[in-house]
């Protein structure tokens, strides 16, 4: 069998040839045995043949890597190996965890070119394949270490906390008050905790929340009094009812921890105004006729107040049953006239109240006092001390409540006590 190859030339050849390890042997060993057969010849170009079919396809020398008894990668060249050790320990955070790194054995063998891996995939091979590191991250405060664990758990723990202070309904912002960082990388299995560790950690973190509130505010309406003198001291009657306003509040109000610590009025925009309520009021003093001076008179009885302020009159346009005198509280009552105490004691409607019969059928009554200094049954004088003003039972402020009664029918007080 002859092979005829145009333009041959045998040292390109033999130089392509002994570029290769494993072939240059082969034609050594040839060469130095100078093998004179035809069969030799046939074999050797037989081989070369080969050799060059297995160039065509991208077969090479390379280097299997083993690891903790794994075969991890292949390789080109020995200086891969060494420059992925130097890339491994670089990648390692963990000044310890660099002296677990074991040393890769390694084997020759032929592999397709396109499979070589390079120093920085041979580095991740070996990381991986070291069991007592792994990945994770470390959690500093203010450039001091103080977690180790699961990278995304750690984000996911600071995001939550983070935002833990926020408002329903606002705008909000928030940020961490120390300086925090988190750094992945290659540590020692031993120096990673639990998650939980981790969030008990996070959970300390001091946190700064901003937000934005808007609130409804309500206007509480004002009350103007309107005086009449076609009304009589006392009388009175809303003309226009009250009705609170709204305004729509903007504030910016800083939290830490969720703790208020600083409020900052942005806006105040009244949304509807408030409606004053209107009160009008009778100025006029009731006049007393000539027949009911004559007959108070008889009575003899004197006011039972030395010092004091016609707040309401007799009837007043409300029905009321008698004259109501405004005094300080703890002012002294005086009895209008001599008689029996018939009560003395509390009733939903007026209070603290005492009750005297004196002669011709005439009763005086002391209503809402804030104490009484006399009891049933007791004989007083004119002029004596019977009770305190107060403002008990069904009463809107300090005063005196006085009722004349003649023979069951409670009547005008004014001119029985001079007024």
């Amino acid at each position: 069998m002859i092979f005829i190859f145009n333009g041959f030339n045998r040292a390109a050849l033999i130089e392509k040839l002994t570029g290769n390890r494993v072939i240059s042997k082969l034609y050594d060993f040839v060469k130095t045995n100078r093998i004179k057969c035809k069969c030799a010849g046939l074999a050797m170009l037989g081989v070369g043949c080969l050799t060059m079919s297995l160039l065509c396809a991208g077969v090479t020398v390379g280097f299997n890597v083993s690891y903790s008894g794994k075969d991890i990668a292949v390789v080109g060249s020995r200086s891969v190996l060494q420059n992925a050790i130097s890339i491994a320990t670089e990648n390692i955070t963990d000044t310890k965890a660099q002296k677990a790194i074991a040393s890769p054995e390694f084997s020759l063998t032929l592999t397709v070119s396109d499979r070589l891996e390079n120093a920085a995939q041979l580095a991740d091979s070996i990381i991986e394949n070291t069991d007592c590191i792994g990945r994770a991250a470390v959690l500093k405060v203010n450039g001091e270490t103080v977690a180790c664990a699961d990278a995304q758990s750690i984000k996911s723990f600071l995001e939550q906390r983070r935002t833990a202070f926020y408002v329903d309904g606002a705008e909000n912002s928030a940020e961490f008050v120390d300086t925090v960082e988190v750094e992945e990388g290659y540590y020692l299995k031993s120096e990673i905790s639990e998650v939980n560790e981790a969030k008990s950690v996070i959970d300390t973190l001091n946190v700064k929340t901003v937000s934005v509130i808007k609130t409804e505010v309500a206007i509480p309406y004002n009350t103007v009094k309107k005086t009449t003198s076609e009304k009589t001291v006392g009388y009175s009657e809303v003309v226009t009812a009250g009705c609170n306003g709204l305004s729509r509040v903007t504030e910016s109000v800083e939290y830490i921890n969720g703790e208020e610590a600083a409020r900052t009025e942005l806006s105040n925009e009244v949304v509807t105004a408030a409606t004053d309520k209107v009160v009008l009021v009778g100025t006029a003093i009731k006049k007393v006729s000539a027949s009911e001076r004559a007959t108070a008179s008889s009575a003899g009885l004197i006011c039972p107040l030395a010092s004091y302020r016609i707040s309401s009159y007799y009837g007043d346009g409300r029905n009321h049953k008698g004259i109501d005198l405004c005094a300080s509280r703890g002012t002294a009552i005086f009895a209008a006239g001599g008689g029996t105490v018939t009560y003395a004691g509390y009733d939903s409607d007026f209070g603290y109240n005492v009750i005297i019969q004196h002669s011709n059928g005439i009763k005086t009554r002391y209503a809402h006092a804030d104490a009484l200094c006399v009891s049933k049954g007791q004989v007083v004088s004119q002029g004596d001390m019977i009770a305190t003003v107060g403002s008990t039972g069904r009463s809107t402020g300090n005063h005196l409540h006085f009722e004349v009664i003649v023979n069951g029918v409670r009547v005008n007080p004014a001119p029985y006590i001079g007024l």
